[in-house]
This record gives C-alpha cells, structure tokens and sequence, in this order.
C-alpha cells in the first residue's frame, strides 16, 4: 500500500482542495445547534473528569485513627469489651487524640518509657460517640477512626492502615494503568470504528463500572474494576477532542477545545464542595458521575464526523450529515457548495478514499506500526511524532510536579485543596480563552511553558521569610501551566491529519503519562538529597518544552489535515519560508519532499 507524495502540482491541488472544501462548507454552516449537542456532551464529560483524575484525593483520604490492643488494659487507654469488640467512647478516651499509628510506633515496655502520655485532644476531633471494630491487624487489632470529617473513606472501610498500608496508592495507580491501556488501543479504535461508536463504548464502559465500585464489598473488586474505568475515560476523552474539532469551523474551534477545560477545573471546585456534604466515599462517586447518566444517550444521539466517513469513502453519509447540519443550522449554502456535496455524494468509494487519504486505500488495512513507519519516512510527520510526545512528556511533569511540590498552596484540609486547584484552574482558562483566539499557537505555548518555568527558577533564591512571594511566583507558574495543558489539546488536535488523528492523540498521551508517573522520583526522593531538585527540574521542563513548540509547524486559522500529505506541506510551508496558503503547492516544494511508502 502507498502513500507516496506525488510531485504533479495538479494531484497536490485536487488533493488540497478536497480537504479544503469540506473546511469550507464546515465554516458556511457555522457553529449551531448541531455542534451544540456534541459540545454539550464534551461539558458533560469533562464534569465527570475531577472525580475520576483527582478524586482519589477524597475517596481515599486518610482518616485519623488510633489503635487498641485486644484484652489489654496495660498497653490501650481502654479496654474493649470480650464480647463483640466494640465499645462506647468514655469520657477518659476524650483526652486522647488520634495520632494514626500503629502499636509498636506508640506503645513501648512500662518498664522502659512508663505508662502512655496524656495528650490533649486536638482542636476539629469531634466528641462524638465513636465504635471500635477488629481489623486481624498484629499492629492494630482494634481501630477506632476520627469521623469528624468524613463519614467514610476507602481507607477506612478496608482498613487500609499499618500492615496494609502499601496497598492505599492502588485506588489511584490501577486508574492511571487503565488509562495508559486505553492509550495503546483507544486511537486505533476511534479511527476504525469512528469517533461516535468509541465514544459510546467508553461512555457505557465507565458508568458500569462507577456502579461496580459503589456497590462492591471487595477491595480487590474495586482495585479490577478501576482498571476499567481508566480505559473507559480515555475512549471518551479522546475520541470527543477529536470529534469536537472535526466539526468545528476554525473560528469556533478554539472555544470548543477550551471551553471543556474550564467546565473541568469548574467542577473540580464543584466536587469539593459536594463532598463536603456527602462525605461518603460510595454516595460521592455516584453523585460525581451522574452527568454519565446524560452523556450516554447524547452519544446515540449526536452524528459521526463527516471528515472521518471521507477517509472511510462512506461519502454518501458524509454528504447526508452535512446537509443536516446547515438545516439544522437555519444556514443555506451557497450554490459552489452544493455542488461540492453533489459531486461527493456522486463519486465511487475508490475515488473519495483516494482524495481525502492521499491513496486508493482504506487506512483499516494498515497497522499502527505500518502507519508510523509512513509517517517517519515524512519529514513533517517525523518532526511532529518525535516532538510532540516529548513536549507532552515534559508539560506533564511539570504540571503534576508543581501540584505535588507546592507546599506553599496545598492545605491538609482536603477540600481546600481540591477547591484551590479548581479555583487556580478557573482563573488560568478564563485568562487562555482570549489569548489563544489572539496568538498563534506556537507563540502562547511557548510563552506559557517557558515562562511557567523561568518562575520556578526564580522562586529558589527567594529566602523562606518571604513566603508569600514564593506563594505568588508558584501559583502564577501553576496558571501558565494550566492554560498551556488545555491549549496543547487544541493543538494536537490541529497538527495530526485525519487518517491518523486519534491515533497520534493517545501516542502522545502515552508518552506523556510516563512523565507523569515518574514525578514523584524528583518530589519524593531526589528532594532528600538536594532540596532545590524539584524547582530546578520543573523549571528547566519548562523551559525545554517552550522551546521544542517552536519545531512545529503554527495551525491557527488553518484548515484541519486530513492526509500525511497535508501535514508535510503544512511543514514546508511554516519552516520553508513560504508565505503562500496550505491550498497552493508549487513544484518546487513537492520536488523537495521525499517520497515515503508503507
């Protein structure tokens, strides 16, 4: 199968043109109620978003405890009952507080220390009648837990405490596992099966599997089926980036890609403020996810993306869609563009494959390695596989790195955490809306890394008196960094072509989760052996990913790629120094191009 560049200007022209006509009925049928359905759906997934990623932070948030030996009055503050293993707290437990460790870390010989020490107990313990309950624990045989904050976490329903400890990351990590297997299958499936059929498996996937965790009595249940809820969440997420900006106009497209993010970091708030009035584990993750309730039927709703059934040759439905959205729409088209969707509808499956895939072939047959090898041998697509991972790759880690170093914006109290972070990720989205419709894309991703970088340089010699400049120089780096992660997702949007759209999306999410996963090395470790390792890798992040942006080629105001062709020439045409517009190739530039087969 072939994917050559054909150096004929005439091929080049009707292979553009084709690519451009669709952008240009997209762009007279405007942005309406048929949009607006599909945008309504991404809202409601990003709603959903804050419980999934950062919800563990309440689910599984630490309750404090105190633990009881059984039958021992020598070694406890009280005695539990021989008969059921549970007692009423007593005035005399009052005065202790619940320092969430295990026997042997608090009690020692009477003979060596004397007896337990008296603490007051800690201003927000509640007085209240707590319960004591067995645990099969040898350093926690009885545990009574503080509830004054939540009325029950993962942690305290399974006990996850002393010897069962290591297993507290697993409700986190088996998610972040899900997601990274939905990136090695989820491009592959939107671009076979098409954006919608991907969006409905996730989208039913999911909420299955949110109703599995609320109701299992098994840890280990929850741990499997969390696997499965990260899968499920990246064969929405993606597939609806990716949908959203096929049927956008250009004009529109920014605020259909940002728009999301602000309804994410907006409900990030929100799911602080719920759990404050539900602070029970299981009630929360189903009041966080009812959104899934409407998202799913949308998703039976809403129509394919004509630019993907173009790639399949299925131009008769694409054609038909397109005239639904302009009734839709209350928008005629002009006479050229009727004639357009004429002569699409009219044209054989062989023909249309060829125009919008740059071959006479269906992309189903070709494999994801065959695919790469293609776009390797293009200099355009190599420069954008090779990049851009990296570039996501370092972001990320600076992203989750701020959020786990910044001691001088976090709280323990949980909820203003999360509420703070939703709060930071508000202002930044508000302030990247208008920019991004002002700046090319390379110009603000590259300000905004780099930028977010350079302030954590400048944060380490500030001394530790001046907290509060500190405090200012991380939360503004935070806000740069939150606005370029959601206009990244515009931009990769717009740099990879249609045929391999999806698929390019979930590679570089790949490769930027294993930055993130490898964050806490520099926040947990190498910080025990220079305290200025995170800001000093995080800002130096920053800076390498501004500068890589400036390899790629600008994509504001252009028309979406729909073949590796497209992105070559789009790479000619940003580096070369030709100012002509993406629809018009010279000889001279297809003669510079290599011809590349799979």
């Amino acid at each position: 199968m072939s994917f050559a560049y054909l150096a004929s200007s005439e091929w080049e022209a009707s292979t553009m043109a084709a690519a451009d006509s669709v952008e240009g009925i997209l762009t007279e049928i405007g942005f309406g109620r048929w949009q607006g359905l599909v945008l309504v759906a991404s809202l409601l997934l990003h709603a959903t978003g804050p419980a999934q990623q950062v919800g563990s932070t309440l689910f599984s948030a630490p309750v404090p405890f105190r633990c009881s030996h059984l039958n021992s009055s020598t070694h406890s503050p009280s005695v539990a009952d021989d008969t059921d293993n549970k007692r009423t707290t007593t005035d005399e437990d009052l005065l202790y507080d619940f320092p969430s460790q295990c026997l042997q870390e608090i009690y020692t010989p009477v003979s060596d220390a004397g007896p337990y020490i008296n603490r007051a107990l800690p201003d927000g313990v509640s007085k209240i009648s707590l319960s004591q309950k067995a645990t099969g624990l040898p350093s926690c045989p009885l545990i009574e837990y503080d509830f004054s904050t939540f009325d029950s976490t993962v942690i305290s329903e399974w006990n996850l405490v002393c010897e069962d400890s290591s297993f507290r990351p697993l409700f986190q990590m088996t998610y972040s596992i899900g997601a990274i297997l939905g990136c090695l299958f989820c491009g592959q499936m939107s671009d076979w099966l098409g954006r919608k059929r991907t969006l409905q498996i996730g989208g039913l996937l999911t909420l299955v599997t949110v109703i599995i965790t609320s109701i299992s009595p098994w840890y280990w249940g929850v741990i499997f089926v969390r696997i499965l809820s990260g899968t499920g969440t990246i064969l929405m997420l993606f597939p609806m980036y990716t949908l959203i900006s096929e049927i956008s106009p250009p004009s529109q497209r920014t605020i259909t890609a940002m728009l999301p993010g602000l309804i994410y970091f907006l409900f990030m708030a929100v799911l602080a403020g719920v759990s404050y009035i539900l602070p029970h584990w299981r009630k929360l993750i189903i009041a966080c996810n009812t959104p899934l309730l409407l998202f799913v039927p949308i998703t039976f709703l809403i129509d394919e993306s004509p630019r993907w059934l173009l790639q399949k040759g299925r131009s008769t439905e694409a054609v038909d869609i397109l005239k639904k959205a302009a009734s839709q729409n209350k928008v005629i088209l002009s006479s050229a563009s009727s004639v357009t969707l004429d002569k699409l509808s009219q044209m054989s499956k062989d023909i249309v494959t060829e125009k919008f895939q740059g071959n006479g072939n269906s992309t189903d047959d070709i494999s994801t390695c065959q695919m790469l090898t293609a776009c390797v041998k293009s200099r355009g697509m190599r420069t954008i596989l090779f990049v851009t991972p990296f570039m996501w790759l370092l972001k990320r880690s600076l992203y989750i790195g701020i959020i786990l170093n910044a001691n001088n914006f976090t709280s323990s109290n949980p909820f203003e955490y999360v509420a703070l972070s939703g709060t930071m990720g508000v202002v930044a989205i508000l302030i990247s809306i208008p920019l991004t419709l002002k700046l090319p894309r390379r110009t603000l991703l590259a300000g905004t890394l780099a930028f977010g970088g350079i302030l954590l340089f400048l944060e380490l010699p500030v001394p530790a008196e001046y907290w509060w400049a500190k405090w200012i120089m991380v939360m503004a780096s935070f806000c740069l960094v939150c606005g370029a992660f959601q206009v990244n997702y515009l931009f990769l949007t717009e740099l990879f072509p249609t045929v391999i759209r999806t698929r390019g999306f979930t590679f570089t999410n790949l490769v930027g989760s294993l930055g993130e996963m490898s964050t806490p090395v520099v926040t947990d470790i190498a910080v025990q052996y220079q305290w200025w390792a995170p800001s000093f890798t995080f800002g130096l992040a920053g800076i390498m990913g501004g500068a890589l942006v400036l390899l790629l080629p600008e994509t504001k105001d252009k028309p979406l790629p729909e073949t590796l062709q497209d992105a070559e020439d789009r790479y000619w045409l940003s580096h070369k120094g030709i100012e002509e517009e993406v629809t018009t190739i010279s000889k001279d530039t297809a003669k510079r191009k290599e011809a590349f087969q799979v």
